[in-house]
């Protein structure tokens, strides 16, 4: 039911929260809008500065080409580089008409080259290794062209003309002023007689940096060339992990769109245009963080404005909010002051916040306070006379176990007329009797539980003679630890009824002792060792303890071991120890621990 001083009508009239949303939203779908607009116009410009690249690069390979196919077609240029190539002057006469053959050849090729210079370097090779250079490097030479790396595939005649990837070009970084890596691209034809028959190569080439020049001078944006395989065209030089990172995602993703930046990670607009003349690829990439700049400044300052509209809006609600956090933080304190110690201490609150719905909720917690103390010890009681009664259930099944089996015993000794020692056997059992009914709940001392089992064996030792030894090693520390009653003694008598299906002499050796704050009981027989039929079975009961936490029930006969888990499980949880193994020399070991009373230690 609506009512004027409930949470719903104080929170009716504070619309700070729907003018913050308005203007969040506002502000989203500006930048939003904004961002989508930029991304548009800027694929657009990148789209078009990529075309302009590839034309520009088009252009200077064109301006490259019309050289290569002037000095091809031109007769001249045969004549003299045949007159030059591959003749030598027996004679001062043909010394001079060799001599001015390649004068004539060099005038030649500066002419086809003109004033602007087109290529920075022409050469003609034939097929002798006889280099003719014009350019920056006027040079008359021998080379090997079987190390060049385009000779066989400039001898495809299939192919007709190639262009090479950019390398380090030595002939050029000689001539040059620069001794810095200096890269050039080559554009290779055959050089052909009147007969169409190969005669020599002309190469005409142009460094990269001449080459992209107006490509770098007139973009801001990062430009990458590389060609259908790729090969990395521009920038020249050995190609980065970060290009290559480029090159693949170009690869991946034909024409344009948006990427990862391989080296920030930051997100980037490319565009690439392909060239169906030289075969490149020209990539133009623009980070969408520079791009976004000038809306993150306007953003920035639209947020300034909404923040001042917030701060009113926050001062006419504050009155509001006051009435509502005042009673809310009242109870916030009384919640965090509640322990299990005060649950029912606080009374319940008077109606002080105005509020009917936080009244009820003050009021409701004082009295939830009351039953939740009171269930806690009800809890607590609970727990305890279940854990006592587990306890006293086990310790009683281990007393008729007991007396049966040292019962059985004396029959046998009766029946081989061993009268003597069944007086002092009775005796001793009833010693042990009255250590086991003296107090079927409490614990003991660990001295006084080796003590008892001490007394158990030497039962034991009234039927077998010298054919059973015994010996016990117990540390000082480890005697004053309080355990459960029989504890110790299902190990010894598991021990004597398994260890004594060898051939005699038998012995069995109980050693306790501490490390840390843990303490621990080793029984130790010279016996066949643990049946695996029957460890199998006993670990499957532990796990499924273990896992359900309900104690099954025992029958007197082969149940000491599990009597003896389920009690340390109880009494000690996670941190007790129980150990079923078989000695290295032969026999059985078990080994049962656990931890110190708190206060004191081994």
């Amino acid at each position: 039911m609506f009512r004027l001083n409930s949470i719903r009508s104080v929170l009716f009239v504070t619309f700070s929260g729907i003018i913050a949303l308005i203007l969040a939203i506002s502000l989203l779908l500006f930048y939003w809008w904004s961002s989508d607009t930029l991304r548009k116009q800027a694929a657009d410009s990148i789209s078009a500065s990529s075309t302009a690249v590839k034309e520009k690069l088009d252009l200077e390979y064109q301006k490259m080409d019309a050289v290569s196919q002037t000095i091809l077609y031109s007769n001249l240029v045969k004549e003299r580089f045949l007159d030059f190539s591959g003749r030598e002057a027996a004679t001062n006469e043909e010394a001079q008409v060799v001599l001015q053959a390649a004068k004539d050849l060099a005038e030649i090729l500066v002419a086809m080259n003109g004033p602007a210079l087109p290529v920075q370097q022409i050469n003609l090779y034939d097929f002798q290794g006889n280099l003719f250079g014009s350019g920056f490097d006027n040079r008359r030479m021998k080379v090997d062209l079987e190390d060049k790396s385009w000779y066989p595939e400039v001898l495809d005649t299939d192919i007709g003309k190639i262009i090479t990837e950019p390398e380090v070009d030595e002939q050029l970084r000689h001539v040059l002023p620069t001794r810095e890596d200096v890269y050039s691209v080559s554009l290779l034809r055959l050089f052909r007689d009147r007969y169409n028959s190969p005669e020599g190569i002309v190469e005409v080439k142009q460094s990269v940096t001449n080459l992209f020049k107006s490509v770098s001078s007139s973009l801001k944006d990062r430009v990458i060339v590389y060609d259908d395989n790729g090969n990395l065209i521009y920038p020249p030089g050995p190609a980065s992990e970060s290009d290559q990172a480029y090159v693949r995602q170009f690869l991946a993703h034909s024409g344009g769109g948006r990427m990862e930046n391989p080296d920030t990670g930051a997100q980037e607009l490319f565009e690439v245009a392909h060239s169906s003349i030289t075969g490149w690829n020209s990539a133009v990439i623009r980070s969408e963080q520079e791009l976004f700049e000038p809306l993150r400044t306007f953003t920035k300052m639209f947020s300034i404005l909404c923040v001042g509209i917030l701060l009113l809006a926050v001062l006419l609600t504050f009155l509001a909010a006051k009435k509502i956090t005042e009673p809310i933080a009242r109870l916030h304190r009384s919640i965090k002051s509640t322990d299990l110690d005060n649950l029912a201490a606080p009374a319940p609150l008077a109606r002080t916040s105005g509020i009917n719905e936080l009244d009820r909720l003050q009021i409701a917690f004082g009295k939830m306070g009351e039953r939740l103390h009171y269930s806690m010890e009800q809890l607590m009681l609970a727990q305890r006379q279940e854990l006592q009664a587990k306890l006293v259930a086990l310790q009683s099944q281990i007393n008729p176990h007991f007396l049966y089996n040292t019962l059985a015993t004396i029959g046998v000794m009766a029946e081989e007329g061993m009268n003597g020692e069944i007086v002092e056997m009775i005796e001793s059992l009833s010693d042990l009797m009255r250590y086991v009914s003296s107090d079927d709940a409490s614990l003991v001392e660990l001295g006084t539980e080796l003590d008892q089992t001490r007394n158990f064996l030497s039962c034991f030792g009234f039927r077998y003679g010298a054919k059973l030894s015994f010996g016990f090693e117990i540390e000082e520390a480890a005697r004053k630890v309080e355990v459960p009653k029989l504890i110790v003694q299902p190990l010894v008598e598991n021990a004597a009824k398994y260890g004594t299906k060898e051939e005699p002499p038998w012995s069995i050796s109980v050693r306790a002792y501490s490390e840390g704050t843990l303490w621990f009981v080793e029984v130790r027989d010279n016996g066949p060792g643990f049946d695996r039929e029957n460890l199998a079975r006993f670990r499957e009961q532990t796990e499924k303890i273990d896992r359900s936490g309900e104690t099954p029930s025992l029958q007197v006969g082969g149940m000491g071991l599990l009597n003896v888990y389920i009690r340390l499980k109880l009494l000690y949880g996670n941190r007790m120890t129980f150990r079923m193994e078989d000695a290295p020399d032969g026999g059985a070991i078990v080994t049962i621990g656990g931890t110190y009373p708190s206060g004191s230690g081994g």
